[in-house]
């Protein structure tokens, strides 16, 4: 049976609220042979913080008791939160119930809890389906305090007391010293220690002494030594069972700077907390720690500063962990967890431009690519071009420098400098009127042949196709 310690309470105090936590039910086998399934308390996580079914009362008095007083028919309590936790291999439903100072026997009743009487939970509920001894759905009535659960699973296990104002435990810890050496630690990764990491002992089982070696390793802890290894908050330092034991890890006293973040736990211990983890961030780790009020409220630059250093699946998986403890605000967490999210989709909007970004290079490669072919072929075209054009000015020059030639045979006294400044076509009519001479001339024809009528002859050049 768990111990069940309450916390510097002042029953008299009207401006605080009470609230005890604990499982009220699991898909362990109860004392009557029979297991609730996972999905017939998921069912009942949604049903068990509402009205008029959330009410909580002593030993099922309402459904149970024949002749009921008034004060049966008054609830000590109500669920206001629930949620289905995972513990040991099983499912639990965990339940957080703020009890009514109100009751005519509260400090009676509140003297039991204390004292470890009451120290469990118990569901009343009707059973709508079952296969054999497993039963698939169920419709809550209400939830009991009690001496003695069905379930073994259903124990209250914490207590918390906060102001109405502000929503805050009303608690001064004590920041725990550190009974051995300590090195840094900037390398491995952070988990929350299991008190397996320290020991093979259960908790009553150790001296005073081992349990403040092992609170050596916490930045809080309700007293010193406290009564219980779950007592201790806010861890930071490597386990004993570490490659590295006992040394100072930067990603844990982040992970504490989150968890200070979240918590419930009042002003004078949050300032606790927060010197010993900043001490450790600025003497062991030689950084500069974020400034108090930027974490406890929640500002981006701190936020930033957390998803940077602990990273999106890191953060991610600290939010997890933060959701299954009693002493964090939900508000907050609910900001940290909408902050991850936007953080998470920026990631994936820059993780889909950088994508887009590199298709771009890549087709920017390939254009690039391609322009150097075509350049590299439009060179090589060019060189081509000039190559012809050089063959062809030759060829030009060569059919130039015969017809000159020719024209020289026919005709000696010809200026060959004019002739040179001449096309091809021209130095072919001057070939044509040179020849036409030299046959008019060797053959003593007139230069117009008769054409049988009194207007004249046809003229050579038509003969020779000189006219055009």
């Amino acid at each position: 049976m768990k111990q069940f310690v309450i916390k510097s309470l002042n029953i008299e105090e009207r401006d605080e609220k009470i609230y005890i936590t604990g499982y009220a039910s699991s898909t362990a086998e109860d004392l009557d042979g029979e297991q609730i399934t996972e999905e017939a308390l998921k069912k009942a996580v949604e049903q068990i913080t509402q009205p008029p079914y959330n009410k909580v009362f002593i030993g099922h008095a309402p459904l149970t008791k024949i002749n009921k007083s008034p004060e049966d028919e008054i609830p000590i309590g109500k669920v206001v939160e629930a949620e289905l936790r995972e513990e040991d291999g099983k499912k639990k439903l965990w339940i957080k119930v703020l009890l009514n100072k109100d009751h005519p026997r509260f400090e009676e009743i509140f003297k039991s809890i204390q004292n470890g009487f009451l120290d469990s939970f118990s569901i009343g509920f009707e059973v709508l389906r079952r296969k054999g001894n497993l039963i698939t759905e169920i419709r809550i009535l209400e939830t009991s305090i009690v001496g003695i659960p069905t379930n073994p699973d259903a124990t209250v296990e914490d207590t918390l007391i906060e102001k109405q104002a502000g929503g805050r435990v009303k608690i001064k810890g004590v920041s725990p010293k550190h009974p051995f050496k300590y090195g840094v630690d900037t390398e491995s990764p952070w988990r929350k220690p299991r008190l397996q990491d320290f020991t093979d002992k259960r908790w009553d089982e150790l001296s005073d002494d081992e349990k403040i070696f092992i609170e050596g390793h916490y930045a809080w802890s309700p007293k010193s030594p406290p009564d219980r290894f779950t007592d201790l908050k806010f861890p930071h330092h490597n386990p004993t069972k570490h490659p590295k034991p006992h040394a100072v890890n930067k990603r844990g006293v982040i992970a504490g700077f989150v968890r200070l973040a979240v918590t419930k736990l009042g002003e004078e211990d949050r300032k606790i907390i927060y010197d010993h983890l900043a001490k450790h961030y600025r003497d062991d780790l030689g950084l500069t720690p974020p400034e108090f009020k930027s974490i406890v409220g929640l500002e981006d630059g701190f936020l930033s500063f957390a998803f940077k250093e602990l990273g999106i699946e890191e953060l991610r998986s600290l939010i997890a962990e933060l959701e299954q403890e009693d002493v964090c605000d939900r508000l907050a967490l609910k900001s940290l967890n909408l902050f991850v999210k936007n953080m998470e989709d920026l990631e994936k909007k820059i993780e889909e431009l950088e994508k887009t970004n590199a298709d771009l290079q890549r087709k920017l490669l390939e254009l690039e690519e391609e322009i150097k072919k075509l350049k590299e072929e439009k060179a090589k075209l060019e060189e081509e071009k000039k190559s012809l054009e050089t063959k062809l000015k030759e060829l030009i020059e060569e059919k130039k420098a015969e017809l000159i030639e020719e024209i020289k045979s026919i005709q000696p006294d010809v200026n060959e400098e004019e002739l040179k400044q001449k096309d091809i076509s021209e130095l072919k009519d001057i070939a044509l009127k040179a020849y036409k001479s030299k046959f008019i001339k060797l053959s003593g024809l007139p230069s117009k042949l008769p054409a049988g009528n009194s207007e004249g002859g046809t003229d050579w050049d038509e003969i020779f196709g000189l006219k055009r």
